[in-house]
């Protein structure tokens, strides 16, 4: 997929995969560096301009085409979305740090709670207590509706 307009070999791996894009296949890998050395020397000489001025000037055509401009927009779309991915990550990261010294600092306070109270904190997870049948000692206020059964 070596692409020749007149004497002008293009080489461009990256734009292989979009269609009307010119792009390097296995058999142009295969050629020794002699015969591009040679290349190159016939190109300079039939057109008359050296290399870097005909590097510069298939760039300037690279760049109206179409298939290249329309690259450069979809990387340039995916460097915004992968900038906006990073910083979300980094908020979320964040957001996971603060929560877990909030935790962390809410457990000190309610084992300092505890101990005012003349209670003791143990640590235990809802598994461990789930084996263990529990008391539930209810307290009614003035707010509870209490149904007399003598009416």
């Amino acid at each position: 997929m070596c692409e020749v307009f007149g004497l002008w070999i293009l080489e461009d791996k990256s734009m292989s995969s979009l269609p009307g894009c010119i792009g390097l296949d296995a058999a142009t890998a295969t050629v020794e560096s002699e015969e591009i050395a040679e290349l190159q020397q016939a190109v300079v000489e039939e057109l008359g301009i050296s290399m870097e001025e005909l590097r510069h000037f298939i760039d300037e055509e690279l760049e109206k085409m179409d298939c290249v401009q329309q690259r450069k927009k979809q990387l340039a779309e995916l460097e915004t979305w992968v900038i906006q991915k990073e910083s979300e990550v980094a908020h979320v990261d964040q957001l996971f740090d603060d929560a877990s010294r909030a935790v962390t600092n809410c457990e000190s306070l309610v084992k300092d709670f505890y101990s005012k109270l003349g209670l003791q904190y143990r640590d235990s997870s809802s598994e461990d207590e789930s084996s263990r049948p529990t008391e539930i000692i209810e307290i009614p206020d003035e707010d509870d509706d209490v149904l007399s059964i003598d009416s």
